[in-house]
């Protein structure tokens, strides 16, 4: 008898979410920085400045760069938080490749970054997640929430979840727009499928990256 074909082979790519596989595993790379401020549009001259140290980076499609904790000035410039870690989300394969960036002094945009040791850190699953910015195709919010509806269909990930503010960001020459997004209701292999995948794209510039919301929480306090 011809067995049905598996529906799972059938989900398609869709805005840089990742096909649910038989292994999503990721891990955060943390390292220590030092430095006290940067542009605040420093998302594209920090990817730059890490490629030219990690230069696979640019070819791993499930890598992300999460946002540097920062606090804004209002005058073109962010400070750095006094605990802030520059985090990279790769695959588990790829852990001991990032260790290259230790030791490293990075440019941005004529702003110096040191780049001390370096540790993984286990994804933990959690029943809430939230990313601070998710691209979007659509400039509206309807749009984008049918668009996360999709992602999760393809992810085969059964969640609620709450679009929050709309955020923009200049990188490259060109506008990236989208909006906070936390997703609620999760089972902790959803959960970790999540984190490992993200969604839609531009995760090496601080998009599409989530976290427990726990840790937003302590985070900020």
């Amino acid at each position: 008898m011809t067995q049905p074909p598996d529906r799972r082979a059938e989900l398609v790519q869709e805005q840089g979410a990742v096909l649910r596989e038989p292994d999503l595993s990721a891990v955060d790379m943390v390292f220590d920085v030092e430095g006290t401020s940067l542009p605040a549009d420093h998302a594209w001259p920090l990817l730059q400045a890490i490629e030219r140290r990690l230069p696979w980076l640019a070819a791993e499609a499930r890598a992300g760069i999460h946002p540097l904790r920062a606090v804004p000035t209002g005058y073109g410039v962010v400070l750095l938080a006094q605990r802030a870690k520059l985090v990279l989300r790769v695959p588990e394969a790829r852990l001991s490749h990032c260790l290259e960036l230790a030791g490293a002094l990075l440019d941005i945009d004529g702003n110096g970054l040191r780049v001390g040791a370096g540790r993984p850190r286990a994804l933990q699953p959690s029943g809430t997640l939230h990313a601070q910015r998710v691209a979007a195709e659509t400039g509206d919010e309807r749009g984008f929430q049918d668009e996360v509806t999709r992602w999760l269909r393809a992810l085969d990930v059964d969640c609620r979840f709450i679009s929050g503010r709309r955020r923009t960001l200049a990188a490259g020459g060109r506008e990236i727009v989208g909006y906070a997004l936390a997703l609620h209701g999760l089972g902790a292999a959803d959960s970790l499928r999540i984190q490992g995948a993200g969604l839609g794209g531009d995760r090496r510039l601080g998009w599409g990256i989530f976290v427990p919301a726990k840790a937003i929480v302590a985070a900020e306090s």
